[in-house]
Parts: structure tokens; sequence; C-alpha cells
């Protein structure tokens, strides 16, 4: 069951940190390829960190941080669908 809600937070992590970067990089294109988009490059942020921290041994530090963003990530993705709505 842990393992399940931590996915689910370094999901939201993941989004959050996505939608983020490609607010910048593509705030024209189609919602639904924003947040595919969104959801790989924040995959590739999360295990990107991840990976520096456990190199640094300090994992537990990088997923507390991670975590930390998980309501950020329900924020950022109550914005998209409503921005989303508007944009149909």
């Amino acid at each position: 069951m842990t393992v399940i809600v931590i996915g689910v937070l370094l999901a939201l992590a993941a989004v959050s940190l996505g939608l983020r970067a490609t607010a910048l990089l593509m705030a024209r294109a189609h919602p639904m390829i924003r947040l595919a988009v969104s959801a790989v490059i924040g995959t590739i942020l999360v295990l990107a960190t991840l990976q520096i921290c456990d190199g640094y041994r300090v994992y537990d530090l990088g997923l507390g941080l991670l975590l930390s963003l998980s309501p950020v990530g329900m924020f950022d993705l109550s914005k998209w669908w409503f921005s989303r709505k508007r944009s149909l």
C-alpha cells in the first residue's frame, strides 16, 4: 500500500514539474499533447533527481523533496483542466 501511495505522489510531482516546464515551451499547443509531453518531461526530471540523490546517498532527502511537490501537482492539474476547458 505504501508503494502505491508513494507512486501516486511521485506521479503528481512529475506532472507538476512537467506542466511548469512546458508552460514556457508549449504555451499554444493542444492541451492533451501538452499534458502528455509534461508527463514525459516530469518523469525524466523525477527519475534524474532520484538518481542524483541516490548517488550522493541522500535518497530519502530527494524522495521527501519530491513528495512535498505532490499538493502542487494537484493544483497544476486543476489549473490545466480549467485552461483546457477554456481553449476547446
